[in-house]
């Protein structure tokens, strides 16, 4: 096997995992927009995680397709740069989905006796924020240079602008609004479990949920940086196309999707409420 068969065969394999997460994110979005049950802020939010999944899993499998077997119609002088923002953009939109979640209950917990933090609109306010800003904040790329997007993508200060957006500035985000989700739930806990001695448990299920978010938010954010970063420290390091042979780069570009569909798995097994539908809904049908 040659080298242009191994690589049609890595896209290949990229293709068909990330169909399947496409496929998936939408079996996943539909209880979540068309039963009212699910109608609620946290559900929300995660109908809003499901869709930047779909949306960043069908643009590469897309992407892969073109740039495999019609690479001549993909890359033109119009659309180079464009496509380089559009992969940044389609990454960030999943990545600030996260954000926006633990940004979102990081204001319910704090302030707690507000109702503003807990309403459907003040979810839907912030998913709206996290798509615009993960579509302004690449546009820097297009600054870069047209001659080197043909030759091996964007020049190197712009490609460490992208490993800043993509992994470290949502990373930073994420560690310091989780450190306080924990404190404060840590805290309200312990006040809980003192008032439980009267009897009172409504409180304690409520930090055991978002101590459980926290650690599914967590697990999800781990998997995405395993899976995604590597690719962004190797578009740093072969900056210039020279690092890394096109073969080996196309054999790790599989850890993106990987991670994809571990963040979708996860997903379905967090949300117990849509499984336990799901399963009624299924043993209704067989009966």
């Amino acid at each position: 096997m040659n080298d242009r068969q191994l690589i049609i065969l890595l896209v290949c394999i990229k293709i068909i995992l990330l169909g399947f997460t496409s496929i998936g994110s939408i079996l996943y979005s539909l209880p979540f927009i068309f039963i009212r049950r699910f109608h609620t802020p946290l559900h929300f939010l995660s109908l809003n995680v499901s869709i930047t999944i779909f949306v960043c899993a069908s643009f590469w499998a897309i992407y892969y397709f073109m740039s495999t077997f019609y690479a001549d119609i993909l890359w033109t002088e119009k659309s180079c740069l464009v496509i380089l923002y559009l992969q940044t953009m389609v990454v960030c939109q999943f990545i600030y989905a996260l954000c926006i979640v633990s940004l979102n209950r990081l204001c319910a917990i704090r302030y707690h006796r507000s109702v503003v933090f807990r309403k459907k609109k003040w979810a839907i306010m912030c998913i709206v924020v996290q798509w615009l800003f993960a579509a302004i904040i690449p546009l820097p790329q297009f600054g870069s240079s047209l001659e080197h997007c043909f030759i091996s993508g964007l020049e190197l200060n712009y490609q460490i602008y992208v490993l800043f957006i993509v992994g470290v500035l949502p990373g930073i985000f994420l560690a310091i609004s989780n450190s306080l989700i924990f404190y404060s739930v840590h805290r309200s806990t312990r006040r809980i479990r003192a008032e439980n001695q009267r009897g009172d448990a409504v409180g304690l299920v409520s930090s055991q949920r978002d101590t459980r978010l926290l650690k599914h938010m967590l697990f999800m954010y781990v998997i995405f940086f395993c899976g995604w970063i590597p690719i962004y420290i190797i578009g740093v390091i072969n900056w210039d196309g020279d690092g890394i042979s096109y073969t080996v780069f196309h054999a790790l570009l599989i850890l993106p999707a990987l991670s994809l569909v571990v963040d979708l798995i996860d997903l379905f097994l967090y949300n117990h409420e849509l499984r336990t539908y799901l399963f009624k809904k299924t043993r209704n049908q067989t009966n």
